[in-house]
């Protein structure tokens, strides 16, 4: 019997290119895993802090004594504005010596830029001894300029929520209800519809009711 005179070059060179095949195929399976990996992390991120504002919203709705925007209910929109530490009743404070707070919520319309999506939230608020609230909701245009309004001194104008996605079929966030004292929140945290890079989008609904702390049996605030 004769030794093997072991691999000839056509069988090196074969063994070379699956393996190479091989190699290249487990390379780009585990970069896209760590690209999912990165960018689930960093979507989780991004949405929890957004849950937490959204439900520092809810809370500071609540607390306000008057809903100057919506006006009518009924009436939708991607703006509410509320005053804290006021009733229309008297037309002034409830307490002088306290700040009275002027809050508007919005939905900035800007589109988002990749790889955010979604719609940003913006908080603005104009408190202040002395601070009157007004007898007609007129809301602020929502965007990155902004109203020079301040809260106690320190410019009010930021971004406290991300990935602010419509409910379908409602396209207005903000809904009076009188029926409830208060309004009624519908909107999405998340990516509702999927993608190449998010194949399994993550999405939270919330559509829910407020009722606000007015002064009992007020018809106007």
């Amino acid at each position: 019997m004769k030794n093997s005179s072991g691999f000839s070059l056509v069988e090196l060179l074969i063994a070379t290119s699956l393996a190479s095949f091989v190699l290249v195929g487990v390379v780009t399976i585990s970069a896209q895993l760590a690209r999912n990996q990165i960018d689930g992390i960093r979507s989780g991120t991004v949405t929890g802090w957004s849950v937490v504002s959204y439900m520092s919203m809810a809370k500071e709705i609540e607390d306000g004594n008057v809903l100057v925007f919506p006006v009518n209910n009924g009436d939708a929109a991607d703006q509410i504005v509320v005053c804290k530490n006021w009733t229309r009743v008297t037309g002034a404070p409830l307490d002088a010596s306290v700040p009275v707070s002027l809050i508007q919520y919005c939905v900035d319309p800007t589109a988002a830029v990749a790889p955010e999506t979604g719609f940003r939230l913006r908080r603005y608020a104009r408190v202040s001894v002395g601070n009157i609230c007004p007898t007609a909701g007129v809301p602020v245009a929502c965007d990155a300029a902004g109203p020079s309004w301040t809260e106690n001194g320190t410019p009010s104008n930021g971004v406290v929520g991300y990935r602010l996605e419509k409910i379908v079929g409602l396209p207005l966030v903000f809904l009076r209800d009188n029926t409830i004292g208060g309004v009624r929140l519908r909107y999405v945290i998340g990516r509702q519809t999927p993608t190449s890079n998010e194949p399994n989008p993550k999405s939270t609904t919330f559509n829910f009711g407020i009722s606000m702390a007015k002064q009992y049996s007020s018809t106007v605030d």
